[in-house]
């Protein structure tokens, strides 16, 4: 089930998420994702204003725009819920993303 958006306008890659991030659409959003590997992406935007809830599988996508798509910039998660927060708090990985409450963050 794909559950997701990706569109990538110049150096941004903006991944709008639906109500889950998981086994059930994760793998399909790497593949995906791996076609942007040397696409000059500079930043990563996660519009993660539906989501409700982010497995390890979700992470795992996160962890890899991180390290393959966007390593000497930030990753952004825009209206993340916090569930979501929580999650993201608790595999360590709080401090390489930046957090904003609105849309302009694209």
């Amino acid at each position: 089930m794909k559950d997701y958006e990706v569109k990538k306008e110049g150096s941004v890659l903006t991944i709008t998420l639906g109500e889950e991030l998981a086994v059930s659409n994760a793998p399909a959003l790497m593949d995906e994702l791996v076609s942007y590997k040397e696409q000059g992406v500079e930043k990563v935007v996660f519009n993660a204003t539906d989501l409700q809830y982010l497995s390890s599988s979700g992470v795992r996508v996160i962890l890899y725009c991180k390290k393959y798509l966007s390593a000497n910039s930030n990753i952004v998660f825009v209206n993340c819920n916090k569930d979501v927060l929580e999650v993201l708090d608790l595999v360590g990985i709080l401090p390489y993303i930046t957090f904003n409450n609105s849309s302009s963050a694209t």
